[in-house]
């Protein structure tokens, strides 16, 4: 998620539900998504071929977890794409109500900007590089702006002490503030998945995972902080949901920025929530070409077009998530609170099973290496912290489930079994490929680098005709 996408989307959500302890939220992510990131970048400098976590889960943990880990994505991430489309479609009609007072249909929006995203990603990665990176500049620069002038206003003010006590945790729902602020890492290792297509991967993708680690904590912590003194802790919840939730974003940059301020932040937002999609759809597409490509999904999916792009897999991934979303909404399942809510709930057990297999699998792989290629700390204690911070934070994003999704039904309930059944299912899998494709076995994250697992792939496909 970038920056503004989730100061407009994602953070309303998590203060009118969670509450003021999101500060505190945001800041204890940071901590176990940075241990997750010691150990996950020791992995990156030295496997760079395409699959990041499957490949790191089947060289630690052995390769049918890793492909049960690889389901897990195939089911968790298109769900994650599913919620972000949603939100952002709802996201840019509110938009536009604000700034023409004309309510256009959000499936027309929806539609609109899957063309958009699709036809974007479809483009080779330094294009999409360019416009997300002018994007989130433009994003950073405005969220600055708007705590800058709370600053201004309120002074030391604007970093009330009570909302990172730990008495802010007596008000509101503490877990649903954890899981809002742990979703926006949602995607946040996709950076290794970009290895193949990088120069000097082993230095330049642990780098760029750090930057944006500090830079998403940070900036996300201080403007939760910020925005926290201009409703005050006892009342926010109220506060937020009386203004509509994504309102509340709405007016106070319109209070503090003025009519100049929301007009940028208006056409910002749209350009935001594009950016968000077009980062997600690219990064899932990758995934899923990874994954074809080792027989694990429909070869047809690994095929890439002229412009070196995932095509096959991306389009599948866009037009089946619009689709879904139109045939929930015909149903009567509403696109925001509960579409939304619901996705981005299962995305958020996925992606944090997943962090917490390739921590583990971290410790196993080098476990196995030599004494010498070894840390007592990069390579062992912080990823065995961050496994169990991480299977933690699954027991409490599981407890809050119906709190995230506001859906009081049994339907919901069962939601977060579809994890570990995934999980179980996919772990089968990869046994039944041993006892039934076993030169296919072999080939699986076999080879560190983009080049080895080609050679590996053209060769089992020489040899099966």
């Amino acid at each position: 998620m970038t920056p503004l996408a989730v100061v407009v989307g994602t953070l309303p959500l998590g203060l009118a539900f969670g509450g003021p302890s999101m500060t505190l939220m945001f800041a204890a992510s940071g901590v176990i998504i940075w241990l997750f990131c010691v150990g996950y970048t020791q992995m990156v400098r030295r496997i760079t071929r395409p699959g990041a976590f499957y490949n790191y889960i089947a060289r630690g943990l052995g390769r049918p977890a890793g492909v049960g880990a690889a389901m897990i994505a195939v089911v968790g991430y298109p769900v994650g794409l599913i919620a972000s489309f949603a939100i952002q479609a709802f996201v840019i009609q509110e938009t536009l109500v604000a700034l023409f007072g004309v309510t256009f249909p959000w499936q027309v929006i929806l539609l609109a900007e899957a063309i958009i995203v699709g036809t974007l990603a479809y483009r080779r990665i330094d294009l999409n590089a360019a416009a997300v990176l002018a994007v989130v500049t433009a994003e950073v620069l405005l969220i600055g702006s708007l705590v800058v002038s709370i600053i201004a206003d309120k002074g030391l003010g604007a970093f009330p002490a009570e909302a990172v006590s730990f008495d802010v945790l007596n008000v509101g729902q503490w877990a649903v503030a954890f899981v809002f602020a742990i979703l926006c890492f949602q995607g946040y290792e996709s950076g290794a998945l970009y290895a193949p297509e990088a120069k000097r991967p082993e230095k330049t993708v642990p780098r760029a995972l750090y930057g944006a680690l500090i830079i998403i904590v940070g900036l996300l912590a201080l403007t939760t902080w910020a925005l926290t003194s201009v409703t005050g802790v006892q009342d926010q919840q109220q506060i937020v949901q009386d203004a509509g939730i994504v309102g509340f974003i709405f007016a106070t940059v319109e209070q503090y920025l003025g009519s100049v301020g929301l007009w940028i932040l208006s056409f910002v937002a749209i350009l935001a929530g594009l950016a968000c999609n077009l980062a997600i759809a690219n990064f899932m597409s990758r995934y899923l070409q990874s994954l074809a490509a080792e027989d694990l999904l429909p070869r047809a999916l690994a095929k890439r077009n002229k412009h070196d792009a995932p095509g096959v897999a991306l389009l599948t991934l866009v037009i089946s998530a619009v689709v879904v979303i139109l045939v929930l909404s015909f149903v009567g399942i509403d696109p925001y609170t509960q579409i939304t809510a619901v996705g981005f709930g299962i995305g958020a057990l996925g992606a944090t099973a997943l962090q917490a297999l390739a921590s583990a699998a971290v410790v196993a792989y080098f476990l196995k290496q030599p004494a010498s290629d070894r840390h007592w700390w990069r390579t062992l204690v912080a990823p065995a912290l961050s496994t169990v911070l991480l299977a933690a934070a699954l027991v409490v994003e599981i407890s809050a489930f119906s709190w995230i999704t506001g859906i009081e039904a049994p339907w919901t309930a069962a939601l977060p079994w579809v994890i570990p059944i995934v999980l179980l299912g996919g772990t089968g899998f990869g046994f039944w490929i041993k006892k039934n494709r076993p030169h296919t076995y072999q080939d699986l994250a076999a080879g560190d680098t983009a080049e080895e697992a080609e050679m590996l792939r053209t060769a089992r496909l020489a040899r099966q005709g």
